[in-house]
């Protein structure tokens, strides 16, 4: 595995939100240690859909932890939404000072900027560490992965390669999900349970194919999968963090704020799958997903083909 960093008050009153754990939405509470639960969290600069007349490329952020990681991380994520009076972390809303971010709610830059200031020192404290390379884990903890691709990248890829999948999302999603298990797998995991942000395009990739009876005798790992499911990142800390790593990695070298260095300082995966990766695409995966015969997606193409819309 290859980690890639980046290039370098107010009275406390109780939150209104109700926040939950991953551990709370498990299907086994508690889960067992052995059990990888991870987030996935998609980044479209605030859209819900890949579409080029606005944007150029597509995000998602990931997030891999054990149960008992994540319930640390939980009570720390918790202690600063109620110091700083926030129910719940949503970046492009804080960054934009709009809905529950407003300013006549009460906030402002220098109040967002110490918000998620704090959050970030939460995340730096439950992530896993590394000695030396990245095959010697020194400290345990929460493990983010963030994948792009540039639409371009992809358009291309699709004109020259016709067998890749139909959607953009496909990609992202089935690449992310491989990242989580190989993850688990390295970590000693052998149970897994994703969770998706409400509404995600990602969710029903992942979910049909882990439903299919054909792709479970295809795929062994599908049977480590014990449940794939979407909760409402309103309410979920874990999912809070990957919105956050999808908003800063859909900026990468565009930090003007403290947190937003901060962040690109730490040591995450990046990866970006441009035109060299896409065009080499596993021919026996391709055969085996096609023999499953899911639910027909609309192609990314139109979306992507879009010109860029006038500001």
């Amino acid at each position: 595995m290859a980690f890639t960093p980046f290039p370098k008050v107010f009275q406390a009153e109780i939150c209104s939100r109700i926040s939950l754990s991953l551990v709370d939405l498990s299907p086994l509470n508690p889960p067992p240690e052995d059990h990888l639960l991870v987030v996935l969290k998609s980044y479209f600069d605030g859209s819900n859909q890949a579409d080029s007349s606005e944007y150029d490329r597509i995000s998602i952020a990931t997030v891999c932890g054990t149960s008992k990681q994540w319930k640390k991380f939980d009570t720390e994520w918790k202690k600063v939404l109620y110091r700083h009076r926030a129910d719940y972390l949503h970046t492009t809303d804080a960054v934009s000072l709009r809905n529950d971010f407003a300013v006549e709610k009460g906030w402002n830059k220098t109040r967002v900027d110490s918000f998620i200031g704090d959050l970030v020192g939460v995340v730096r404290s439950q992530m896993a560490t590394f000695a030396g390379d990245p095959s010697g884990l020194n400290r345990p903890g929460l493990l983010p992965v963030t994948l792009t691709i540039p639409f371009d990248d992809w358009l291309r890829a699709k004109r020259d390669v016709p067998e890749i999948p139909d959607t953009i999302e496909d990609i992202c999603a089935r690449e992310s999900t491989a990242f989580a298990l190989k993850w688990g797998r390295y970590i000693g995991c052998k149970k897994y349970q994703f969770f998706f942000d409400q509404g995600e395009p990602f969710y029903g990739y992942i979910s049909n194919a882990w439903r299919h009876p054909k792709a479970q005798k295809d795929v062994e790992l599908m049977k480590d999968i014990i449940h794939v499911g979407e909760a409402d990142s309103r309410y979920v800390p874990a999912l809070q963090m990957a919105d956050l790593f999808g908003w800063c990695v859909n900026r990468a070298n565009q930090e003007t704020r403290l947190w937003h260095v901060r962040l690109h300082d730490l040591v995450w995966q990046s990866r970006l799958l441009d035109y060299e990766h896409l065009i080499k695409p596993d021919p026996n995966a391709l055969k085996r997903i096609a023999s499953w015969k899911l639910p027909p997606r609309r192609s990314s193409v139109k979306n992507l083909s879009k010109p860029k819309r006038e500001e």
